[in-house]
This record gives structure tokens, C-alpha cells and sequence, in this order.
């Protein structure tokens, strides 16, 4: 058996080291807050466009595929 002792008392560097992780992490936090990296701020899809005109073609494309796994495991 053991016995638990608890010292609550600090010492000057345990604060001065608390401290410090404690300012480090509310800067970490501002620096994340600003820099937020979102796909669209990305220089992957500068040029890209959203699908307007012909998106009834891939619907089209969709339900062929589907329908030809139909045919070939239903009525094989």
C-alpha cells in the first residue's frame, strides 16, 4: 500500500513555464483563426467552373452505368 501526498504549492518556474504554454497557445490560436485554408482560396482550382450547362449529361452517365449493372447481374 501507498500513501498519496498531494502538494499543491507551486514553484516560481512552474508558473513561469504555465504561463509561457498558456501565451503560446492563445497565439497559436489567433495565427490559426486567421489562417484558415479553404479549398477555394487554393490555386488548384483557379480556372475551374462549376457544372451549369451540361449537368443533365452526367445524370444521364449515372443511370446508364446503373442500369447496365442491372443487366449484367439481375438478368444475366
Amino acid at each position: 500500500m501507498g500513501i498519496l501526498v498531494e502538494d499543491n504549492e507551486r514553484s516560481k518556474l512552474q508558473d513561469r513555464i504555465a504561463a509561457d504554454l498558456r501565451e503560446r497557445a492563445a497565439r497559436t490560436a489567433e495565427v490559426e483563426e486567421r489562417d484558415v485554408d479553404l479549398a477555394e482560396d487554393s490555386r488548384h482550382v483557379e480556372g475551374l467552373h462549376k457544372t451549369k450547362r451540361f449537368s443533365w449529361f452526367w445524370f444521364v452517365l449515372i443511370f446508364l452505368a446503373i442500369l447496365s449493372l442491372v443487366v449484367i447481374f439481375v438478368l444475366k
